[in-house]
């Protein structure tokens, strides 16, 4: 019948067929500028709720709900680990991230910079004239803003439980979860963090060998490896080298920074001293934005502790009193006050700097903008110079199966630091307060309206955590009201 050649099955595609059909498919689904524009320019306006919110609200809008999905369930979550485990603001990283697996490097700033202004300008604003109501507060007013302070740290306490269920699923995750909270707790230590992150992976990757050594098959790693492979990225964002050379600056700025600050007197410098001292936190802090506060707390709040009486005889001192000294930036009340604020506004929790640096600028009568400035870029500069080093570089080691393996402890240990610190805020906010009894109940309140209170989807599903912001604020007044009668 006919000439023509012979029908025969095609073969089947080679590996790297499949790696460079899925490149492709990845390319085709890129998003424009344009599209990066659209999505974060009202982001920027209404992602509240902190952290673990705006990762909710990055997965339902680019993954999960959206028609056109950005990346798969599995990038997204590797992303989400890769934040956790480097120093920074996770839910920033996130956001630069997003744009450039989309566009590059030119994406990540464009999706990054829409994200962070809207809180960067409205913290600004709030840090420049919270020096002219909080320098003297009055009764009245203390009352208001302890209802709101506590208000503020109960969404903190909310975003690491909604961490804490999300990433710790199995009994090991678990338990290392709250290893890491408690210890983290108990001392509090900086290079401590980064340590039980590390641990965590550890312990993961020995219990993954563990199974695969009983059942003696690595079927389900190799399935899981070629799943890794074939779910390709469009964009890494810039070359290794380029890469390399920002981790380089990173590290050599922060040396230089401490040891500039070190020789120099604070009372002369203090532009200098506010941009070393957010850039050395915000070099070392691991976990997202309520890992910072208590750090952020003891650097920019000073204390000394001075006899208070003697012993008539022995002239031994027999009780202390502990209070902030002169060269206190803000003082502790402007600070969690600062801190329900940021909770309230939209934007990443980091964007409580700006109003740091504005508020320590009006006190020591320096440019209220530079004082933000150097407060802003100096904590948020280290965690986006590194998610744009070390991105090129996960694209490699996103395939080796140790990190597949590492990856839940890392995850479960981070959120452990969150939880921590969730505590720590919580219990100071009560010590601080001039009614601590009346404060608890106010932040029972305020955890039932934002982590129980289910509000219609919607516009007020946007706003709820500003409602638990103000809400707070006035059970502070009613408090207040009801002590003075």
């Amino acid at each position: 019948m006919g000439g023509g050649a012979p029908m025969t099955a095609p073969p089947p595609p080679r590996d790297d067929d499949d790696v460079e059909g899925a490149s492709a498919r990845a390319h085709d689904q890129r998003r424009t500028y344009g599209d990066i524009a659209a999505s974060f320019s009202l982001m920027g306006w209404t992602a509240f709720g902190g952290p673990a919110a705006h990762v909710g609200l990055f997965n339902k809008t680019f993954v999960r709900d959206a028609a056109r999905p950005w990346m798969s369930q599995g990038v997204f979550s590797e992303l989400l680990a890769l934040g956790q485990c480097m120093p920074g603001p996770t839910s920033t990283q996130m956001s630069f991230a997003m744009g450039i697996t989309q566009r590059g490097a030119l994406g990540g700033v464009l999706s990054g910079g829409l994200f962070q202004y809207p809180g960067l300008i409205l913290m600004t604003l709030g840090g420049a004239g919270a020096a002219e109501v909080l320098v003297n507060p009055g009764r009245i007013f203390s009352a208001f803003t302890a209802g709101v302070s506590v208000a503020g740290a109960v969404l903190v306490v909310s975003a690491g439980d909604s961490l804490a269920r999300s990433q710790a699923k199995t009994p090991t995750t678990k338990a290392l979860c709250a290893l890491s909270a408690v210890v983290s707790y108990y001392y509090a230590t900086a290079w401590l963090f980064p340590t039980l992150i590390a641990f965590g992976g550890c312990v993961t990757v020995f219990e993954a060998h563990q199974r695969e050594k009983r059942a003696k098959t690595l079927d389900a790693s190799a399935s899981a490896d070629a799943d890794a492979d074939a779910d390709e990225v469009a964009h890494l964002g810039v070359k290794p080298i380029t890469g390399a050379c920002l981790i380089i600056s990173w590290l050599a700025t922060l040396i230089t920074l401490i040891v500039v600050e070190s020789n120099t007197d604070y009372a002369t410098n203090k532009e200098l001293h506010w941009f070393s001292t957010f850039w050395r936190v915000g070099s070392i802090i691991f976990g997202g934005g309520q890992v910072v506060l208590p750090l952020l707390l003891s650097d920019v709040v000073q204390y000394e502790t001075a006899c208070a009486a003697r012993d008539a005889v022995t002239n031994a001192c027999t009780s202390y009193v502990t209070a902030e000294t002169a060269t206190s930036w803000i003082t502790e009340q402007q600070f969690f006050a600062g801190l329900a604020l940021a909770q309230a506004m939209p934007g990443p929790l980091f964007n409580f700097s700006a109003y740091i640096g504005a508020l320590a600028a009006r006190r020591a009568g320096k440019n209220v903008i530079v004082g933000a400035m150097c407060a802003w870029f100096g904590l948020f500069g280290p965690g986006v110079m590194l998610i744009f080093a070390v991105l090129p570089f996960w694209g490699k080691f996103r395939k080796w199966k140790t990190y597949k393996r590492a990856l839940p402890g890392l995850n479960a240990s981070a959120v452990g630091l969150v939880v921590s610190a969730a505590v720590s805020i919580v219990l100071k906010v009560i010590e601080a307060s001039p009614f601590p009894k009346a404060t608890v109940c106010i932040g029972l309140m305020c955890a039932f309206g934002s982590h129980v209170v289910q509000l219609p989807k919607g516009a007020l599903t946007l706003i709820q955590a500003p409602i638990v912001i103000v809400v707070g604020g006035l059970l502070g007044l009613l408090a207040h009201a009801a002590e003075a009668t």
